[in-house]
């Protein structure tokens, strides 16, 4: 009888290492005497879930003529290989062997990256001298800074300054209760 085999491999090995996987899938199909009529690589493309952390995999189709009885053995052989992620045994006429794919093939994309920085900036880290040098400010003590300008010099207060200040902030306290 007829038999469709379409199997994952994970996109992580390259075209080289994912030849060596088909090949020993071929090896499997053989030991239990199947004939392999045809195998066909339908491309790399995005799976719809992640299957054991794996985003993308390169598709294979193969049809193979097998007995009943030895398919079972085939699918327990596939089930224990780890480089196949999945893979669906159906018989030729169930599967629609006749039947065009029409798969969209993989494009990768590069994202460069703008920023060598890390997000979480270790706290336990010191400064530069050359920033400490400089007086360059960091967060609130940069944003205070700002605020202030150069030309209002600060001045230190007296001892006796602070508790006339103080006491009529709490007389005008008390005459507003």
């Amino acid at each position: 009888m007829l038999y469709e085999l379409l199997y994952l491999i994970p996109a992580r090995l390259a075209d080289e290492e994912a030849g060596a996987v088909e090949t020993k899938v071929q090896a499997v199909l053989t030991k239990y005497g199947a004939v392999v009529e045809s195998v066909k690589r339908l491309g790399k493309l995005r799976l719809a879930y992640p299957i054991k952390r794996e985003q993308y995999g390169h598709y294979v189709l193969a049809h193979f003529s097998s007995e009943t009885s030895a398919v079972a053995k085939i699918e327990e052989a596939l089930r224990i290989m780890a480089d196949v992620l999945r893979f669906l045994v159906l018989r030729a006429d169930e599967a629609g062997m006749d039947q065009k794919y029409d798969l969209v093939e993989f494009m990768a994309v590069n994202v460069e990256v703008k920023d060598d920085r890390s997000r979480h900036r270790d706290h336990r880290e010191s400064k530069p001298k050359e920033q400490a040098a400089d007086g360059l400010k960091e967060g609130v003590a940069a944003i205070s800074a700002e605020q202030e300008t150069p030309s209002t010099p600060k001045s230190m207060m007296s001892a006796e300054e602070l508790e006339k200040k103080i006491e009529t902030a709490l007389s005008e306290d008390v005459e507003n209760v």
